[in-house]
């Protein structure tokens, strides 16, 4: 897997590349284009290589440049879980007043848990997103067969605590895959 890290604003968003372009997980906070735009071109990503953007939840700081990405080119995965999080998204930073561009909700690419393998597949990468809420409702995972995880915010593990039951139940649906690395948002 071909990867890149790109951290601004103490957040982490992951380029990876597939047949024809880039899938990147989360995408910046609003009103922060020409920032993001600068740290992924410092790290060889041009924003017009994004074909795909996977978020793993609709907060600003992850779902805050969707929009503009779309703008360039990018198609927006939203989960079948997720699909009503991009209006409420949209009306919050609204009051914020932040520079966000409202994301569109007519051309997403929705896609449901079942057939996210074969989605992926076809973009060259062997692996699955499933739902795993705790941290939000809509929050998602995108699982490697290599062992990688991208957790966005999920809270680490060894924070859980056993009272914390939607967060446990997420983290051992991950860990029913042989997992070896973590790519976190924050941290």
């Amino acid at each position: 897997m071909n990867l890149l890290t790109l951290t601004y604003h103490s957040t982490h968003y992951y380029a990876l590349n597939i047949k024809g372009g880039t899938l990147l997980v989360d995408c910046g906070w609003p009103g922060s284009m020409a920032e993001f735009s600068a740290t992924a071109k410092r790290k060889g990503l041009e924003l017009r290589e994004v074909k795909y953007i996977f978020v793993t939840h609709f907060h600003m700081d992850h779902a805050g440049l969707a929009q503009e990405l779309k703008n360039l080119g990018a198609k927006l995965i939203v989960m079948e879980s997720q699909a009503s999080y991009v209006q409420p998204l949209n009306e919050y930073l609204r009051t914020k007043n932040v520079g966000h561009t409202e994301i569109r909700t007519n051309d997403n690419l929705p896609l449901k848990f079942s057939e996210s393998r074969s989605f992926l597949k076809n973009l060259g990468l062997d692996g699955e997103i499933i739902p795993t809420p705790g941290h939000s409702l809509d929050h998602a995972t995108l699982i490697l067969d290599d062992g990688s995880a991208f957790t966005g915010d999920l809270p680490p593990r060894f924070l859980v605590t056993e009272e914390q039951v939607e967060i446990k139940a997420s983290w051992d649906k991950i860990y029913q895959h042989p997992i070896t690395r973590l790519y976190p948002s924050h941290g």
